[in-house]
């Protein structure tokens, strides 16, 4: 899926444009794996059966040229296949409408990667109190580590559910709950949800809230009526609609992990 080449990343000028550096950064990010670079989107992307891999550049308004090109990214995973199943049966899935991208997954990478939520891409010098950020060469070094390694389970629903990392399974959402149904593979729906369900509570987040979410979703997928599109609500509707674990068999999650082995 990758072709690392290990050439030291571009260097910018105090003169250049930020607009221009992203656009350089992205193009040798993304010829550092073997991806293509789509300017207009922002986005390196590779196509691995039927499914398209994203890295997507989000610049910062704070980017000032002679001072900082600041970079946020995010990882998105779209399938070709899980359109053609929605688009088969509208009624078991949460997006019935065709026009959606068929996102599998999508999150900021710093919600699953903190150490690479944030690139400064100029390489230029920077004065405290300047944001925390990595340069593009730590940046590489742990995309190839830390992110493709785990972007090689997306193939298979069953090494996702078995193998995703615990800081990724935030971002678990309808999308993958949906692309392992569409590959018939209910086992893996299954775990991927329970893995989501029960997963470590952080912050102010509370078992209540979580689980009576997914109540809701699962007495709605009762009735008539649009589902919920969105959180644990929308996990909930899949999981009365198509015989995935109901809220009575999740146990309540501690407060720390001891953490999933990655990939």
């Amino acid at each position: 899926m990758c072709q690392y080449s290990s050439m030291r990343a571009p260097q910018f000028s105090s003169n250049e444009r930020p607009a221009d550096i992203m656009d350089a950064a992205g193009r040798w990010l993304a010829a550092e794996s073997g991806w293509r670079w789509v300017a207009s989107r922002h986005t390196a992307e590779i196509l691995d059966g039927t499914l398209t891999l994203r890295l997507i550049l989000q610049s910062s308004t704070w980017s000032r040229a002679g001072v900082a090109t600041w970079v946020r990214l995010r990882i998105s995973v779209l399938d070709s296949n899980l359109r053609s199943w929605r688009l088969a049966r509208p009624r078991e899935t949460v997006f019935p409408d065709s026009k959606l991208p068929p996102l599998a997954f999508n999150t900021m990478l710093g919600s699953v990667e903190a150490e690479l939520g944030n690139v400064e891409c100029s390489g230029l010098h920077q004065e405290p109190p300047a944001p925390h950020a990595i340069n593009l060469d730590e940046f590489v070094i742990g995309f190839h580590q830390r992110v493709l390694p785990v972007l090689n389970l997306f193939p298979s629903s069953s090494m996702l559910a078995k193998s995703l990392p615990d800081p990724w399974l935030t971002a678990v959402d309808s999308g993958l709950i949906e692309q392992a149904l569409a590959r018939d593979d209910i086992e893996s729906a299954a775990l991927l949800m329970r893995r989501y369900m029960e997963r470590p509570l952080s912050g102010e987040q509370s078992w209540s809230d979580r689980i009576d979410g997914f109540s809701l979703g699962w007495e709605s997928a009762l009735s008539p009526g649009q589902p919920p599109q969105y959180g644990v609500g929308a996990l909930g509707w899949l999981a009365g609609s198509h015989g995935l674990p109901g809220p009575l068999t999740f146990q309540s999650p501690h407060s720390q992990s001891t953490g999933n082995p990655r990939p």
